[in-house]
């Protein structure tokens, strides 16, 4: 069924209306695949701009919809203005700056998943919009990852995988997804002993991630969700469906 608006409506209050809703997570999943193709594919100058700014305006945009405070919202667009400011003045230099792309990066794969999860426990009744936020911190944990991987590398002053030693940032995505799914395809295999338990433990994650919290949302879409509090006489008490 086709919504319908009130007569006179300009595009202008259609807009407005649009950017006022919440637990748009549908919207948050598409851009956050769109993200990590973008930055996946960034190894020119203007395709840093591109990544920078998808994933700042993914990470605008889930602070929006997940309903966070001012100020994490003011904190983070600045951030944000500075990092595609930083990835436009490396076009004129000629430059690629991934240091602004990590950080907007890292900041989406961090703090998204936190505000995204914190609505799921303040909304009141268990609806499919929330799923897919479950899932979009799904496909936040394995960006999450992705930026830990050459971490560790870096402090360990090894390479990360044995296949290669100069890996582009487009493998460890593919590896940090792959783990995360427990496909484990061979072609990428972590080198050292510390990576290799990293990688098993976004495996773990993964699987108890989707097994438990996505499963007990999907069985109980519709339902209301009851928080401890003082049980009043006289009160019916029904089967409680906890999930904080």
């Amino acid at each position: 069924m086709m919504p319908t608006h009130a007569p006179g409506q300009s595009r202008r209050d259609l807009l407005r209306e649009a950017l006022a809703r919440t637990d748009d997570f549908g919207v948050v999943l598409l851009l956050i695949l769109i993200t990590i193709t973008a930055f996946a594919a960034a190894s020119t100058p203007a395709t840093q701009l591109v990544s920078v700014a998808l994933s700042g305006g993914t990470l605008l945009f889930v602070l929006h919809t997940a309903d966070a405070g001012r100020r994490t919202f003011r904190v983070s667009a600045l951030i944000v203005t500075l990092a595609v400011i930083g990835a436009a003045g490396a076009i004129g230099a000629g430059e690629t700056d991934s240091a602004t792309g990590g950080v907007v990066g890292l900041l989406l794969a961090v703090i998204a998943p936190i505000v995204i999860l914190q609505r799921i426990a303040r909304s009141p009744t268990i609806t499919f919009r929330l799923v897919l936020g479950a899932l979009s911190i799904y496909l936040l944990v394995g960006l999450a990852y992705a930026y830990l991987f050459p971490v560790v590398a870096a402090l360990t002053r090894e390479p990360f995988f044995v296949q290669t030693s100069t890996p582009v940032t487009a493998d460890y995505i593919y590896f940090s997804y792959t783990t995360l799914a427990t496909i484990g395809y061979g072609d990428f295999t972590a080198a050292t002993s510390l990576s290799r338990m990293i990688a098993v433990s976004e495996g773990l994650v993964g699987q108890l991630y989707l097994v438990s919290a996505v499963a007990l949302l999907v069985g109980n879409i519709g339902r209301a969700i009851r928080r401890p509090g003082p049980i009043e006489s006289g009160d019916q008490v029904d089967p409680p469906t906890r999930l904080v």
